[in-house]
């Protein structure tokens, strides 16, 4: 199972995916496909291989029931990129308020000292170099989020030249009218319309009266927020610290998947929390009992060698429904990553 996770920790592929796993105790029987293509099975591949055009099919992570079985079906996407260009007040607030949040954060800045304090704020890559020439070398896609929060109006303009160019999910301008207004016209003089400057979210960040940086950061990132979560079932992959924290592990982790929601659960299907071999945690499945009890249960099964897969329903469904006890009831895959 270890190939498959290097697959996915190593992709780049844009094309739909959908990770499929037929749910039955004691049997390891994972797929991968990528479009209608099969690009990695674990076993049980006649069986992928017959309801491939179903499974393919599908558009929302849960449990379906396919050739009399029941098969837990993810729809994959890649961990959102936050890209933040400058790493002033503004942009160090909100990659200290963003390390919390499930989204990998590259900061571009071009003075070394201030590159080095978003690296200390968390920002998972700080690429240090001139904004064109970085920003060249940086892809875009449906899954990237630029803020925009340099210290001059000449850098501002020369981000978004190059970010409205590309696709992207998001982008915003840090920066007063006066500013708003400059940036605009000097865009419409290098031939960007004002069509495509219509898509930058400017005044950036959600109404809340924010005033310091800190309050600032917290209204911009709702902003992002609210969008990546508009408009459709949200679906959620493993994140980079997860991939390297398997890869990275000599043992046999164990991975624990939420794949049904039973009540009132914080969490999705497609949630998922990885235990390394030695007992440590990365991830959440939405806290509470219910994580509890899971991390647990991992614990427990790191310690049997003959250990492979599991479903196991965790939670207290009495205390859940009456409001005693946060993370609800959830139905969670355990699996040995071996």
């Amino acid at each position: 199972m270890r190939d498959l996770f290097s697959i996915l920790k190593n992709d780049s592929n844009a094309a739909h995916r959908v990770m499929a796993t037929i749910l039955e105790n004691g049997l390891e029987s994972k797929t991968l496909i990528y479009g209608y293509e099969i690009i990695h099975c674990t076993g049980e591949e006649q069986f992928y291989r017959r309801y491939l055009d179903e499974i393919a099919d599908v558009r929302i992570t849960g449990v379906y029931e396919i050739g009399g079985r029941e098969v837990y079906c993810e729809v994959m996407e890649e961990t959102p990129n936050l890209i933040i260009c400058g790493a002033g007040h503004v942009g160090a607030a909100c990659i200290k308020a963003a390390s919390n949040l499930d989204m990998h954060i590259i900061c571009i800045e071009d003075r070394q000292d201030y590159a080095e304090l978003a690296k200390s704020l968390g920002s998972h890559e700080v690429i240090c170099g001139d904004y064109a020439s970085v920003l060249d070398g940086i892809e875009g896609g449906e899954s990237v989020y630029f803020l925009v929060a340099t210290r001059a109006h000449a850098f501002d303009q020369v981000c978004l030249e190059h970010i409205l160019s590309k696709k992207f999910a998001y982008v915003g301008m840090l920066g007063s009218p006066g500013k708003i207004n400059t940036v605009k016209a000097g865009l419409a003089a290098s031939g960007i319309n004002e069509e495509r400057f219509a898509l930058v979210h400017t005044p950036v960040g959600l109404d809340i009266s924010a005033s310091t940086p800190e309050e600032i950061a917290i209204a911009i990132l709702a902003e992002i927020i609210s969008v990546k979560n508009t408009g459709g079932v949200i679906t959620r992959t493993f994140s980079h610290e997860q991939l390297d924290a398997i890869a990275s592990d000599a043992g046999k982790p164990l991975l624990a998947t939420v794949i049904r929601k039973i009540m009132s659960s914080p969490r999705d299907p497609g949630t998922k929390m990885v235990v390394t071999s030695d007992g440590e945690k990365w991830g959440t499945i939405g806290g509470g009992m219910a994580e509890h009890q899971a991390l647990l249960i991992a614990r427990e099964h790191l310690e049997d060698p003959d250990f492979v897969t599991e479903v196991i329903r965790v939670g207290d469904a009495e205390s859940s429904s009456d409001g005693k006890v946060c993370g609800g009831v959830i139905d969670v895959l355990f699996e040995r990553i071996q």
